[in-house]
């Protein structure tokens, strides 16, 4: 099984910076041109199977990747991005100034730590990671997937599966319509690249380099 793991496109919260979590926030017109071209790159790729978060930017996503592919989105909250719980709708600047304390240790140990009323990494990795033991348990027979989530999760799950140390969490970047390739071999999943976005600058696939 290989899966297409596809940050949703650039919303208007994504423009503001500030930090969304489940708080609902639509695709801005610059998202939603990301999501054609992860469409048109995906729709090359015999995808069988289309799985999204129940978050709107990660549907709207969904959606277009999924007319490209011939598929109808399936919606999951295992998918969802990390709960931020008070800080949701905020700016870093903006939590800063009521909860500095408490963001500082945050982002020192985010795996055990999380935000007022939200949740750890550790908490997002156990979704995604129950997605997949879902996926490959109830859809054997799907041997390649468009997993359509949010920037935290998708970090979490391949900070799992590249068996990085905990202090290499904030190193992943994943940007808004990136793809990453996880790849099942035996019992085991790798991370064949992460983070590409040559879709989003030309619809050639010759011209996509390999590897990370």
């Amino acid at each position: 099984m290989e899966l297409y793991l596809v940050r949703h496109g650039e919303t208007v919260s994504n423009q503001q910076k500030r930090y969304q979590g489940w708080m609902e926030s639509p695709l801005s017109p610059r998202g939603l041109r990301q999501a054609e071209k992860a469409g048109l790159f995906l729709g090359g790729k015999n995808i069988e199977g289309v799985f999204c978060s129940d978050l709107k930017r990660a549907f709207h996503t969904a959606r277009v990747i999924g007319s490209c592919c011939g598929l109808e989105p399936e919606v999951t909250p295992l998918l969802r991005e990390i709960h931020f719980g008070r800080w949701e709708g905020l700016t870093y600047e903006e939590i800063e100034a009521r909860w500095g304390e408490e963001i500082r240790r945050w982002f020192d140990d985010p795996f055990n730590r999380s935000a007022p009323g939200g949740e750890t990494i550790e908490q997002v990795a156990e979704r995604m990671l129950g997605f997949v033991d879902e996926l490959d348990s109830k859809k054997p027979d799907c041997r390649q997937a468009a997993v359509i989530s949010h920037g935290g999760a998708i970090r979490a799950l391949l900070q799992h599966f590249l068996n990085l140390d905990r202090d290499s969490f904030w190193d992943l970047k994943i940007e808004n319509a990136s793809i990453s390739l996880v790849r099942r071999e035996g019992k085991r999943y790798r991370v064949v690249y992460y983070n590409r976005v040559d879709h989003l600058k030309t619809q050639t696939e010759e011209e996509l380099p390999d590897g990370i």
